[in-house]
């Protein structure tokens, strides 16, 4: 350790090594298949308009997601010829989609699929670089060798869901959270309502972490001495230049992305079954054996009276887990707008201070409705991925919870892609095509990714609600 010290250099240099011979080795083995989709929107946006594709068609995205999917388009169209071997060998080259396709498909398909992954590539070398400048500035006496295993943390723990990283849109969500996260680090706080604005242009979940950052700010604004009047009035005041931020998204929405089709994608997963790898449901296929496995939405889903009476109370539990988390970290707001009077020669705060508590709130939030959601997309964990680094991470009990969160992510990408054929089960039925479901191991690595997930949710629950180091 302390030859490590010594080497600073030696250190940095090692890390970067790793990073980009890890991450070779995932471009190299990405499991791709949803940049079919991407494109589709993309190119189709691109040769009529992006009003004329919302007015046209069932579009499950909102609309920035399509524009950086037309956006990948520009890009490939640009890449060289050679670049196609950068994902020859991946393994849907030998899937039986892939090879129906005709060579002039599979060669425009590569292309893009190419273009995705450098640019999702781009998106994570920011991500750790992000991490670095918020650590930096969030934690000023930490030494550069602590501040290295918040990167190595990054990698592992994004490494985890890997073999999904690079053909996913989902990293770029965690990007947005981190760049809100950096403006609020340095005093700009309307700079994040501002990028998580244009988040949830791009995928709608960086709102619920709206009203984080609505608290944050508001207790800055109301220290050091914060009587209960003070701190609603501040709050009130910032959830309303939040909420100006906001309301700028449904007027260009409306009006630049095909009138009220344009919000289609509100609903369009409405209709959806409960998903196989939702995490409540393993329990469906444990206690009602018949129980099967569809395909709809773009997802597997499961076929049963029991599974759907369990998919309508999601509709409810979803917002109630976002509004009980910011309910939780409540507390610690407060004891930091409040810590002049137990401090009498306490001076206000910046809002680097409140940073570590914004983001064990924001990572609560995004998973307690990933627990209560019935879909269960393994990317949604790479939305939460690259904050975790940035935890305080100085005690057995915050390190503890890392290494519970890194499990789950094993077991995601155990469940998919590695073990999917045996999550799906064999096929009972061609009209409609039917899937049995998992298999008895299969559904044991259902219910462990679902059991650990919960024993996370409620773990960092309680580091939340208890937390006093702000």
């Amino acid at each position: 350790m302390n030859v490590l010290r010594r080497h600073p250099v030696v250190v940095t240099v090692a890390l970067i090594v790793g990073f980009f011979a890890f991450r070779a080795v995932l471009f190299a083995v990405t499991t791709a298949g949803e940049y079919r989709l991407y494109r589709d929107y993309g190119e189709t946006a691109r040769q009529t308009s992006l009003a004329e594709l919302y007015r046209t068609r069932d579009i499950e995205y909102p609309h920035l997601s399509v524009v950086w999917g037309a956006l990948i388009g520009v890009i490939a169209d640009a890449l060289p010829d050679p670049a196609v071997w950068l994902v020859r060998w991946r393994p849907n080259k030998w899937e039986e989609q892939y090879l129906s396709e005709t060579p002039q498909e599979q060669e425009a398909g590569d292309r893009y699929e190419v273009a995705l992954g450098l640019v999702l590539f781009a998106v994570d070398v920011g991500c750790l670089v992000l991490v670095w400048l918020i650590a930096r500035r969030t934690y000023p006496t930490e030494s550069t060798l602590a501040r290295t295993a918040r990167l190595i943390a990054y990698t592992i723990g994004t490494g985890a869901i890997g073999l999904i990283l690079y053909d996913r849109q989902d990293l770029i969500v965690g990007a947005a959270a981190l760049l809100a996260v950096l403006a609020l680090a340095r005093g700009r706080p309307a700079v994040g309502y501002a990028i998580l604005t244009l988040g949830t242009g791009y995928k709608l979940v960086p709102a619920l972490l709206l009203l984080v950052w609505v608290l944050a700010a508001a207790t800055v604004r109301a220290t050091p001495v914060a009587t209960p009047r003070r701190f609603l009035c501040c709050i009130v005041w910032e959830a309303t230049v939040a909420a100006l931020f906001l309301s700028a998204w449904p007027i260009l929405t409306y009006t630049y992305g095909g009138g009220e089709r344009g919000f289609l994608f509100l609903t369009f997963h409405s209709a959806r079954g409960l998903q196989l790898e939702a995490p409540i449901a393993w329990p469906v296929l444990l206690f009602d054996p018949s129980t099967q496995v569809g395909h709809g939405y773009g997802s597997f889903n499961l076929r049963g009276d029991l599974a759907d009476r369990v998919a309508r109370p999601t509709r409810v539990l979803m917002p109630l887990s976002v509004l009980l988390a910011v309910a939780i970290s409540v507390p610690g707001f407060w004891r930091a707008a409040t810590r002049g009077a137990r401090n009498p020669d306490a001076v206000p705060i910046d809002h680097a201070a409140v940073v570590p508590h914004v983001i064990a709130t924001s990572i609560l939030v995004w998973l307690g409705f990933i627990l209560t959601n019935k879909v269960g997309s393994p990317q949604y964990l790479l939305w939460v991925a690259p904050l975790v680094p940035l935890l305080p991470l100085r005690s057995w009990w915050e390190w503890g919870w890392a290494g519970a969160f890194l499990l789950v992510g094993i077991l995601t990408t155990a469940i998919f892609p590695c073990a999917y054929p045996d999550v799906l089960g064999r096929i009972v039925k061609d009209d409609p095509l039917t899937w049995a479901g998992p298999t008895p191991a299969a559904l044991v690595l259902l219910a462990a990714k679902s059991v650990t997930l919960t024993i996370v949710v409620g773990w960092l629950a309680v580091y939340v609600w208890r937390t006093r180091s702000i």
